[in-house]
């Protein structure tokens, strides 16, 4: 996953997302989600990092169980909440909204954790045309992000020193980052400016985002085996029922 072309990976995560909103299976939204996770592992993402993202997405996911199943059950007739007795078509309901979040958790961390940003908007200049003003102003929003946060850092801290408490999004704090954000910003255009940089200037790409076979199989790929997998478990349901 990380070899991929981004944007031929986006392509390839986007459309199972769209078509998973079709499908109504909680089956097919586990496999997916275990999918992801496997294919994450492979690509060597942190099992630590990704078990502390999933954290939130799972309290998410019992809780849309039990929204689900909630909803389900005032259609019918009412159920003891203290007994347990859950109905085939409560907890069937239940497990389409939960594993729903999973599917898409899974999809969405997919993308995240094995796409380097800066890959993606080079990729996005080179393979899609995004015009280079914004794609120059995307790469430079990434790169002043870890100034600004350590900006928020040293400004926390010196109201501290002065004994003025500020909660995390005080005015007092965002201030001053703004202006540092402004300050940055017209420096950062000045000095591209006077370096020769031009948005209608034709020039050659130092970094080359090539395309491979594997790129143009990969939306392919995801996209048909989403409906195998699909047909195959209607398949199983119709034979067992």
């Amino acid at each position: 996953m990380n070899t991929l072309n981004p944007v031929f990976k986006l392509l390839g995560i986007l459309i199972p997302t769209f078509l998973l909103a079709a499908f109504h299976n909680p089956i097919l939204n586990i496999i997916v989600f275990v999918i992801c996770i496997i294919l994450m592992l492979l690509s060597k993402v942190s099992f630590k990092r990704l078990f502390l993202l999933m954290l939130p997405i799972l309290l998410v996911a019992v809780g849309m169980f039990f929204t689900g199943y909630h909803f389900q059950v005032q259609e019918g007739a009412p159920v003891n909440p203290d007994s347990l007795d859950l109905t085939n078509n409560a907890i069937w309901n239940g497990m389409i909204f939960s594993s729903r979040v999973l599917a898409y958790a899974g999809l969405g961390f997919l993308f995240v954790l094995t796409t380097n940003k800066m890959e993606l908007i080079r990729s996005f200049q080179q393979q899609l045309h995004l015009p280079p003003i914004f794609a120059y102003g995307l790469l430079a929003a990434w790169n002043i992000f870890p100034n600004i946060m350590e900006e928020y850092k040293k400004t926390r801290a010196a109201f501290r020193a002065r004994g003025v408490n500020t909660f995390a999004i005080s005015p007092a704090l965002l201030k001053p980052m703004l202006v540092k954000a402004v300050l940055w910003s017209e420096a950062l255009a000045i000095a591209m400016e006077s370096k020769g940089f031009n948005s209608n200037a034709k020039r050659t790409e130092y970094y080359v985002m090539e395309t491979t076979l594997k790129d143009l199989i990969f939306p392919v790929t995801t996209t048909i085996g989403l409906l195998f997998i699909q047909n195959l478990i209607l398949r199983h349901i119709n034979l067992i029922l």
